[in-house]
């Protein structure tokens, strides 16, 4: 008799009650919480990190197809419209792809490049070294480097 109650009483102590369920709940929602306002604080400085990896394989993209191709490509930058295009100069001019900046991040400043532009020979290097820096809405600058050999750094 007295194994049939413990065994009861055990079965019966082994669910939550509704309020421990609760409990959870709102643990669980006070952490989603702090996490999100912590993820949108540092979702600025995402987007410059990543428009900038794009904007460096882009770059590095048009230097690979200028070797391949034997024929220089380019990369012109449009500031006023946070835009670039990556340009092919065959025996007619042709844009080979359009992309737009993230939101929230713009171009700063476009040094050393005549026209905005950098341009690729068939060796990879450039004609002219230069710079491209980019800004987010938090004020915080990446650049990236053209060095005349064509290597693409960012620092």
């Amino acid at each position: 008799m007295e194994n049939q109650e413990s065994k009861i009483r055990s079965q019966k102590s082994r669910g939550f009650t509704l309020f421990e369920f609760l409990v959870i709940i709102a643990i669980i929602g006070i952490i989603a919480t702090i996490s999100w306002s912590a993820l949108r604080t540092l979702q600025p400085s995402w987007r410059l990190d990543g428009a900038v990896r794009d904007l460096a394989t882009d770059l590095r993209y048009a230097q690979q197809q200028s070797v391949t191709e034997q024929i220089n490509y380019g990369i012109h930058f449009s500031s006023t419209t946070n835009e670039y295009q990556i340009i092919r100069y065959g025996t007619t001019t042709e844009n080979v792809l359009e992309k737009s900046l993230s939101e929230g991040v713009d171009f700063y400043q476009i040094t050393g490049f005549s026209n905005d532009e950098v341009v690729f020979n068939p060796y990879g290097a450039v004609k002219e070294m230069g710079s491209v820096s980019l800004i987010n809405i938090e004020e915080k600058i990446k650049i990236i480097e053209v060095r005349p050999s064509g290597f693409v750094k960012i620092k």
